[in-house]
């Protein structure tokens, strides 16, 4: 009986044990090369995030500087050749090109994004020789005011860099009669040309329209 009940646990022990050695879970390790290809994965992903947002952040940014400075220039020179050259620009005919940034293949680094003006159609100069009565078409949506003469062409340059304008008028500098003279002149769309006016005499500036 006693030899029995042994002969029961010691298989009852051994069932136990290969059951237990059966269910075990299996530890697998992971290649350190396994380890590395996915640290390298998240670094380009997570460096690809921070690339677009860059970029559309950069988007914007250059868009709204480039265009101002583009259209400031432009505008500057349409009023200029209008008052001194008897004609006028029209401006080039652009395309804004946005170059996505640049992964390395490593993640590790990438190249900014950035924006490059491609041109296509350059400026020409017009008069009313070769297009027509522009000036005419301009003066019936334009209004013109002289807003401060000066002894100096630097004197008046100065005075277009360091004051204060409505985001709506344009400012050039010309010859300003036979003295030697130079004139600030503005130019603003009809429909906000009082309120222009009303603006430079609150500076105390004396505007006078030209008719």
């Amino acid at each position: 009986m006693k030899i029995s009940n042994l002969h029961c646990l010691l298989i009852i022990g051994l069932s136990m044990a290969i059951l237990s050695g059966g269910c075990a879970p299996t530890i697998k390790q992971i290649s350190d090369n396994a380890i590395e290809t996915e640290a390298v994965l998240t670094a380009r992903d997570e460096v690809r995030q921070q690339g677009r947002q860059e970029g559309i952040n950069l988007c914007r940014l250059e868009m709204d500087e480039r265009l101002r400075d583009f259209i400031r220039k432009y505008r500057d020179q349409l009023l200029y050749l209008e008052l001194v050259k008897g004609g006028a620009i029209l401006p080039a005919q652009i395309r804004l090109i946005y170059n996505p940034a640049k992964i390395s293949h490593d993640g590790s680094s990438y190249s900014a994004p950035n924006l490059t003006w491609k041109i296509v159609s350059a400026p020409q100069f017009v008069s009313d020789d070769s297009q027509g009565d522009w000036l005419n078409k301009d003066r019936a949506n334009f209004c013109y005011f002289l807003v401060e003469s000066f002894f100096t062409e630097n004197e008046a340059f100065l005075f277009l860099g360091n004051t204060k304008k409505p985001p709506e008028v344009f400012l050039t500098i010309a010859p300003h009669g036979d003295n030697g003279r130079w004139a600030v002149v503005a130019k603003a769309f009809k429909t906000k040309c009082d309120d222009a006016v009303s603006f430079y005499k609150k500076l105390g500036r004396q505007p006078i329209k030209v008719d």
